[in-house]
């Protein structure tokens, strides 16, 4: 299954599809991209979308001020991440480099040259025991993470080097392990592998999660969220999100559409009362009660398939520009935000939704499924 909702102006999910869906539809891919050869991965922008699988790379959409546009790409080493902004795709590779393709339909992989980590060696002694000159050697860093945004491009080498590409920004101890990194329009969000989340960019919108208005140039740890083991975190636009291992969900930064989870209006008995629009504090999200299809046991009709309420716990979150989309270890997913275009997938008109609601899919069971929010639009698929 590979199938999209939301904003296609541009032909990024195919030109026999709709310009804009309120409902998940199916994706028709490039034949050579269809085989059973590996993993697909799905980077998606405004204006296009990127898709991969083994070495080759696709890019579909408005390439070079033209729309319905296709570039593809065999590269020679296995793509293992991609990551898109409006005017580039990143593509990370099994053996660690970083290359970059321009938005345009003539466009060459291009090699991101990084700033070398200078490593300095053990000091050796002569033989009249006195220290010799320490000497230092540079190398190209080995990159496993990458993430972008409008305004900035994230890079997390093997040495736990962090780079805003090409320059390195930051220094994690050799004993530290990324485990997720995410990047909004200005901010980028980084969880390791104890479950810490830092954060750094511009936070003139709360979505550093650090109760300040201000930008921070280097990773800094989110204190709000300190002590609380973090699964799995989301960012994009001006907002970011976290999952606990509680099972807590908690997000932060712009509610503009309500893509926090968030009432932008609370009821009291003089009327409507606007609710703050930015939260610089994490804040712990009230769900609605999930209900999941299940069958009846020992039945095997589809006829006598019934709700039942089960105990149901956030898995996995994902943003758009200005949307968010939770991921329950039922397999069920809820949506909030922005649905101008149709990017929630509810199946019907709304301009946005300011708390979560259930999607209906044709694909009853989403556990295993991977998604991907872009800006407009969001892809879910199940391609290995």
């Amino acid at each position: 299954m590979l199938a999209f909702s939301g904003f296609n102006g541009f032909g990024q999910f195919g030109v026999d599809s709709q310009r804009s869906g309120n409902a998940f539809t199916d994706i028709t891919l490039e034949k050579s991209l269809t085989g059973e050869q590996s993993v697909l991965h799905v980077a998606i922008s405004w204006s296009y979308t990127a898709f991969a699988i083994g070495n080759q790379l696709i890019l579909c959409g408005f390439l070079s001020s033209t729309p319905y546009s296709t570039l593809c790409l065999q590269i020679s080493e296995c793509i293992v991440q991609l990551a898109a902004c409006d005017r580039f795709c990143l593509v990370l590779c099994k053996n660690g480099k970083l290359y970059k393709v321009r938005a345009e339909n003539e466009a060459q992989l291009q090699e991101v040259k990084l700033e070398a980590e200078v490593q300095a060696l053990p000091q050796k002694r002569t033989i009249f025991g006195e220290m010799k000159k320490a000497s230092t050697q540079a190398e190209h860093a080995h990159i496993t993470h990458i993430a972008c945004g409008a305004n900035i491009n994230v890079a997390i080498s093997e040495a736990n080097a962090v780079y805003s590409v090409p320059s390195k920004i930051h220094q994690f101890s050799k004993h530290f392990r990324v485990k997720q990194l995410q990047c909004g329009f200005e901010h980028a969000v980084l969880l390791s592998a104890n479950g810490d989340v830092y954060s750094w960019g511009n936070g003139f919108r709360g979505q550093l999660g650090h109760d300040v208005l201000r930008v921070e140039e280097t990773p800094l740890l989110i204190e709000a969220l300190a002590g609380i083991k973090i699964n799995f975190i989301a960012a994009a636009g001006w907002h970011s999100a976290a999952i606990s291992a509680f099972g807590d969900l908690y997000t932060w930064g712009f509610n503009s559409n309500g893509q926090l989870g968030i009432r932008m209006f609370k009821a009291t008995s003089s009327g409507n009362l606007k609710q703050p629009t930015v939260f610089t504090l994490p804040q712990i999200i009230d769900l609605p009660a999930c209900k999941c299809l299940r069958k009846s046991a020992g039945v095997e009709s589809v006829d006598h398939l019934e709700y039942t309420a089960v105990e149901c716990t956030p898995l996995r979150i994902y943003a758009g520009a200005r949307h968010t989309l939770l991921q329950m270890n039922c397999g069920a997913l809820y949506a909030a935000g922005w649905n101008a275009h149709g990017q929630l997938g509810l199946g019907r008109k709304v301009e946005y939704c300011d708390e979560f609601e259930h999607v209906e899919c044709a694909e009853s069971d989403l556990k295993d499924m991977q998604i991907v929010c872009g800006s407009w639009s969001t892809v879910i698929f199940k391609y290995s």
